[in-house]
């Protein structure tokens, strides 16, 4: 691994990442958007008032990277806000409901280089299995998750059978050891009460056999990554609630919210990995 003259770690021969400036003591991280203005509107704007200092946002997936929502008026919103905020970047670790049919071409012609998106490439989506550092902390993007109602979803349009990881990404993603961050779009088993609860008893009025099947197979793949990375701090999207755990041997866990909910937006101090729920 390298570092680039903006103190980005970055492998060897790979092409320039998103620029992140080593000094950073703060990032925020931001949980599922679902291509809504007033989520985005909102998110920054508490991140502005707890610390106009912070540069970088982590978002942790369902950004809607090509959604059926006017795609045009939500980048500029976006535009907006961040020179608003002083956000000058967001790392989008992609899940469900990105469009891994736009994703998985450029990540296969260009490996391990994030997705700049077109004409507003301060905004980038991580490839899975992604690695980097921000002020000697290091994280690790693994992104996507099974839809759960994939049976009722169109494939090409909403729904993409690359969302869901493979064990051959979880080997790739874990093979080079140990970080201290590592964000996700899927939950994990044995994370949150909440989250745990959630997944005991399913909607089955929406859910399918089948998709319930592919996201347990999704989430135990992410487990796996997790366990064997062992990060000191875990942050995940995908089911929509807010909820943290600390587990006995450290290791945190934070669930995020979703748009317009409480627990949408938290902070995390790299100095000592401290954790501030920002609603």
């Amino acid at each position: 691994m390298g570092l680039n003259d903006q103190g980005l770690a970055l492998p060897t021969e790979a092409p320039p990442s998103p620029l992140i400036e080593p000094a950073e003591q703060l990032v925020a991280v931001a949980g599922d958007w679902h291509s809504s203005r007033s989520a985005a509107r909102k998110a920054m704007r508490l991140v502005r008032e707890y610390s106009p200092e912070i540069r970088t946002m982590l978002h942790v997936g369902d950004f809607n990277l090509g959604s059926e929502t006017p795609w045009v008026a939500y980048r500029q919103a976006l535009r907006d806000v961040m020179r608003e905020s002083g956000v000058r970047r967001i790392l989008v670790t992609p899940g469900n409901h990105d469009n891994w049919g736009r994703l998985v071409p450029y990540f296969a012609t260009h490996p391990n280089t994030p997705y700049l998106v077109p004409r507003l490439e301060s905004i980038s989506f991580l490839p899975r299995g992604y690695r980097f550092e921000i002020s000697g902390r290091t994280f690790l993007s693994f992104g996507g998750a099974a839809s759960p109602d994939q049976e009722k979803r169109t494939p090409g349009k909403d729904w993409w059978p690359e969302e869901e990881p493979t064990q051959g990404d979880a080997d790739l993603a874990a093979q080079a050891g140990t970080v201290d961050i590592m964000l996700a779009h899927e939950a994990v088993d044995n994370g949150t009460g909440k989250v745990d609860r959630l997944l005991q008893i399913p909607n089955s009025r929406f859910f399918t056999e089948h998709g319930l099947e592919a996201s347990q197979r999704s989430r135990a793949i992410v487990t796996d990554v997790w366990t064997r990375t062992s990060p000191r701090v875990l942050c995940h999207g995908h089911m929509h609630v807010k909820d943290e755990r600390r587990l006995p041997d450290g290791r945190r866990v934070f669930s995020m919210a979703a748009e317009e909910m409480p627990g949408n937006v938290g902070v995390i101090d790299l100095t000592d990995l401290s954790w501030t729920w920002l609603a």
